[in-house]
C-alpha cells in the first residue's frame, strides 16, 4: 500500500504530484547549473582558479537533470524502476548535503574560537549563532519539502509496483508484469455462453 494516497495537500493524486515534483527539481537543478556555470566562466575569465566545489556541483547538477527527466518519463510511461532510481539518488544527495552543513557549522565555530581572544569569545559565538539559526531554519524547511517530494514519488512507485493505478486509468501494456495479459477495455472478460438445453459433451454420458 502506498505511503501517501494524495499529494499537494490532498488536491491531486500521487501520479500528478510526482510529475510536479520532478518538474520542480528539474527547474531548481537547471537554475543551480546556470549559476555554477556562470561562476566558473567568470573565474576563468579573470584568471582565478576554479573552485573544486563548483566543478563538482556542476557535475552533480548534470546527473540530477538527467535523472529528473528520466523520472518524469517513468511517471508518464509507468516505468517504476526509473522512479526508485530517482528516490535513491535524491536520498544520497540529502545525506551528503546534511553532512556538509554539519561539517561547515563545526568548522565555522572552530575557526571563530581560534581567531578571537578569550574575552570576546562569548559575544562572537552569540553573533555566529544568530547568523546560523536562520540558515538552519531555511535548510530544515527545504529538507522537509524534499522529504515530502520523496514520499510522493515513492508512493507512486509503490502503486505501480503493486499494479494499482491511482488516476483511474489503465496503465500502458509495458506496466504489467511479464506474462500478464492486459485486461480488455472496461476490465471485463467475455464469459463463455451456457450450452443449449439437451446438449451433451462428447464422450460423457448424460446424467440420469
Amino acid at each position: 500500500m502506498a505511503i501517501l494516497k494524495n499529494s499537494c495537500c490532498g488536491c491531486c493524486k500521487v501520479r500528478e504530484g510526482s510529475i510536479v515534483v520532478g518538474a520542480l527539481f528539474l527547474l531548481l537543478h537547471l537554475i543551480d547549473l546556470g549559476m555554477k556555470a556562470s561562476s566558473i566562466v567568470n573565474a576563468s575569465a579573470t584568471g582565478q582558479p576554479v573552485a573544486g566545489t563548483d566543478a563538482a556541483s556542476v557535475a552533480i547538477d548534470v546527473v540530477a537533470i538527467i535523472i529528473d527527466c528520466l523520472m518524469i518519463y517513468g511517471v508518464v510511461k509507468a516505468i517504476n524502476v526509473l522512479l526508485i532510481v530517482w528516490v535513491v539518488f535524491v536520498i544520497i544527495i540529502l545525506v551528503a548535503e546534511f553532512i556538509i552543513v554539519v561539517v561547515v557549522t563545526i568548522i565555522t565555530f572552530a575557526a571563530l574560537r581560534a581567531s578571537v581572544q578569550s574575552e570576546y569569545e562569548g559575544s562572537v559565538f552569540g553573533i555566529a549563532i544568530l547568523i546560523l539559526i536562520p540558515v538552519w531554519i531555511i535548510y530544515i524547511l527545504v529538507l522537509l519539502l524534499v522529504i515530502y517530494g520523496i514520499l510522493v514519488v515513492y508512493s507512486h512507485y509503490q502503486n505501480l509496483r503493486d499494479g494499482i493505478v491511482d488516476d483511474g486509468t489503465a496503465p500502458p501494456p509495458g506496466a504489467y508484469p511479464p506474462g500478464t495479459a492486459a485486461p480488455p477495455p472496461g476490465g471485463m472478460y467475455p464469459q463463455a455462453a451456457a450450452p443449449p438445453p439437451g446438449y451433451e459433451m462428447q464422450g460423457i454420458p448424460p446424467k440420469v
